[in-house]
């Protein structure tokens, strides 16, 4: 008997769902996730990468004028929103779906919360940067907004979800691997003020079944942000640790001061690091999401890492990626 979603707006029946994004990393577990339950799902990108099997796949670049015209004739039940990098592209979608759909499910993230020496951070933090991803929060969080008035006007019911750091096979970002890259080759792994700066997580595929837990939820889920992490929360040290116990290596460890190297810990960029993680602290409360909805992640850090240490063993591309802040700073230690 083939499994359907319960669409709580409509009888039974197979729900229809759009996924914008949906071909690099997340989107792939929450498509699975869908089909499971016998969703119909509609995958609309860019078109720049292989074409998802099990759904429909469209070409829809949202940067473009008019983009969203082709589903003028469509009918979906929810939207699931992962590629909403610029807020205006909510905004438009907004008002293009309004009235014709019964769900938004919005892909948010923990760095909307402004920094806090407070912990854990709960979804009625304030909210704001300063922080390493200030231009990023501010249009997730402009982006949340614009959903919730979409809502006071009966637009659609809608949900964020805001994740911390994602892990899990197919991660495109250089963290799992950038520690692992190195436990291998023995190589020294830097750690700003000695790693002490604390990081939630949470694995792909729970990001997955909270998504779909969201929808079965129906209404107790509407019009709420869940922070969805697990209750674990480690430092960058023990990110190193962790995935030195998987690895069975012995992790080499420089503790170095950023103040000396003039590093602008406000502006993290993945693109030129000296460890996959900024130096702010960021551990999410998530016991609102098991409160309202019953769900709790699966996946801890060690199994997260465990799981996708197998994965890049197969994968084969085992080699570190060269930063020069990396080099930079160790040129100077080690001399």
């Amino acid at each position: 008997m083939k499994l359907l979603i319960r669409a709580h707006y409509r009888n039974e029946m197979e729900m229809k769902v759009l996924l914008f994004g949906g071909t690099r990393f997340m989107g792939r577990y929450v498509l699975k996730a869908l089909l499971a339950q016998g969703a119909n799902v509609t995958i609309a990108n860019r078109g720049t990468r292989e074409e998802n099997a099990g759904a429909t796949n469209v070409i829809c670049d949202r940067s473009l004028p008019g983009s969203l015209d082709q589903f003028a004739n469509s009918k979906f039940d929810a939207v699931i929103d992962f590629s909403a990098y610029a807020s205006a592209w909510v905004e438009e979608a907004g008002n293009f779906f309004a009235n014709r759909i019964e769900k938004y499910i919005f892909i948010s993230t923990g760095a909307v919360y402004t920094s806090s020496n407070i912990f854990p951070i709960t979804e009625d933090f304030p909210k704001g940067p300063p922080h390493p991803f200030a231009d990023y929060a501010r249009e997730k969080n402009r982006s949340e907004a614009l959903l919730l008035e979409f809502s006071d006007k009966g637009f659609f019911s809608t949900t964020s979800c805001r994740l911390p750091f994602v892990m899990g096979p197919e991660n495109y970002e250089d963290r799992e691997s950038f520690a692992f890259s190195r436990l291998l080759k023995g190589l020294p792994i830097l750690l700003g003020n000695g790693g002490k700066s604390i990081h939630s997580f949470v694995y792909a595929g729970d990001v997955a079944d909270a998504i779909v837990a969201i929808i079965n939820a129906g209404k107790p889920a509407d019009r709420q942000a869940f922070n969805i992490a697990t209750k674990q929360a480690t430092t960058s040290r023990g990110f190193v640790e962790l995935a030195a116990k998987v690895c069975k290596k012995e992790p080499n460890l420089l503790s170095y001061n950023p103040d000396d190297f003039a590093l602008d810990v406000a502006n993290f960029d993945l693109r030129n690091v000296a460890f996959p993680f900024p130096e702010n602290n960021g551990y999410l409360g998530s016991e609102k999401i098991m409160n309202v909805i019953g769900f709790t992640p699966k996946h801890d850090l060690l199994g997260m890492l465990e799981i996708y240490f197998e994965w890049w063993l197969q994968k084969g591309d085992l080699e570190p990626k060269v930063y020069p802040l990396e080099q930079r700073i160790l040129e100077k230690l080690t001399k």
